[in-house]
């Protein structure tokens, strides 16, 4: 649990709502979940769409990630501008403005890339000039999701002939995410989903193994499955992201034992009380523009006494229900709400106010939002007649 006061001074004077950080916690996910993937000879590569920052993915290449994972073109533009080097772009990249940006990203560092059909191959072959490195990608296979991927063995072999077939490109492996398997509570039904997802993606490999395109590298996993796929599963590298952070929809999650996963609530939205005027009730600034709404109630709030619930009242405000005969927060105090589903609440908010144990604070600016890259046309004034 934090040991962070909202009320303390050196988080006084942030405008609210803002994202606020525990650093000596996110310090020690980070180094908890490199020391699990040492211990079990597995790579780490880390997903930044959950934190879109630099400054975390280079803690998280300092002690031992092999590069960073990222949802979107513009993630991965924006890292790899920040210096972080060596990106696996998870989505297929569609539409010739983001082919034509991949090239260009591909010429100033390493890039990967997954694919699940034979068109994007063709399209980013053909971007790609006769002078450039041969670009690596990965087939991406449904192992259950039902999202984007192959789905079978046989078709995962014909797109990893096509990419080898392709001019300037290469294929180097397989990417399975089981996304429906991360937020499974019980650790046994976890498990055994776990198990199912990583067959489909066995069989893919053994059937490109079977025809001398054994693959190097097979990426995915994730925060809730990880624990299972570092003990034995078919992957060379993790692509973790929430662990750096976790929420209110991993914090329900066990392990084998029955604890909870072992990664400490890093990440909160620091609110102020604007309203008290309601017998048990006080209400904050912090609504859904400021939380994320796809994820269950936020269950912790630090700042307001134990037992208080958090419900939202709004875009720019939610209410606190405070227990029987507790004593309300004053009128402009502040507290600490964790984190509904922690991506995309991240993505609500500009930057993180990063407090560490010695009282000092730094910020950390938040990068890969979606932004327009499409020039845009000058307005024309409208005509309007003279008024009489």
């Amino acid at each position: 649990m934090t040991a962070l006061d909202p009320n303390t001074p050196v988080l006084s004077d942030i405008e609210t709502p803002a994202l606020v950080v525990d650093g000596t916690l996110l310090a020690a996910n980070i180094e908890r979940m490199a020391a699990a993937a040492r211990r079990a000879g597995v790579a780490l590569r880390p997903h930044a769409k959950t934190h879109k920052s630099p400054d975390i993915a280079r803690r998280q290449l300092r002690v031992g990630a092999v590069g960073i994972a990222c949802a979107t073109i513009r993630e991965a533009e924006d890292m790899i501008a920040a210096g972080i080097p060596d990106a696996l772009i998870t989505s297929p990249v569609v539409g010739g403005d983001k082919v034509r940006r991949l090239v260009e990203l591909h010429r100033r560092s390493a890039v990967m890339l997954t694919v699940d059909h034979p068109s994007q191959v063709d399209d980013i072959s053909a971007a790609l000039g006769s002078n450039d490195m041969p670009l690596a990608l990965l087939v991406d296979v449904d192992i259950g999701q039902a999202r984007t991927g192959v789905t079978s063995a046989e078709e995962c072999l014909a797109l990893a002939r096509h990419i080898q077939a392709a001019p300037r490109l290469r294929f180097v492996g397989l990417q399975g995410y089981a996304g429906h398997v991360q937020h499974i509570i019980a650790a046994q039904e976890r498990r055994q989903a776990v198990h199912e997802a990583g067959a489909v993606l066995r069989a893919c490999a053994d059937r490109l193994k079977a025809d001398g395109l054994a693959p190097t590298v097979i990426s995915g996993s994730g925060t809730g499955a990880s624990t299972f796929d570092l003990d034995g599963g078919c992957y060379t590298e993790l692509q973790v992201g929430s662990y750096v952070f976790m929420d209110a929809d991993y914090g329900r999650l066990r392990e084998r034992d029955g604890a909870p996963l072992p990664y400490e609530n890093a990440l909160f939205v620091l609110a102020t009380v604007i309203s008290i005027n309601r017998a048990g009730q006080v209400t904050v600034d912090a609504g859904t523009k400021a939380l994320a709404v796809n994820g269950p109630p936020p269950d912790i709030i630090i700042g307001v006494p134990g037992g208080s619930s958090y419900t939202f009242a709004g875009d720019e405000h939610g209410t606190i229900r405070l227990p029987p005969s507790a004593a309300a927060p004053t009128l402009g105090s502040h507290v600490l709400i964790g984190a509904t589903h922690c991506d995309p609440t991240v993505n609500l908010h500009d930057g993180y106010h990063v407090a560490s144990g010695d009282g000092m604070l730094a910020y950390w600016p938040i990068v890969g939002r979606y932004r327009s890259t499409t020039p845009q046309a000058p307005l024309k004034r409208a005509a309007f007649p003279a008024s009489r």
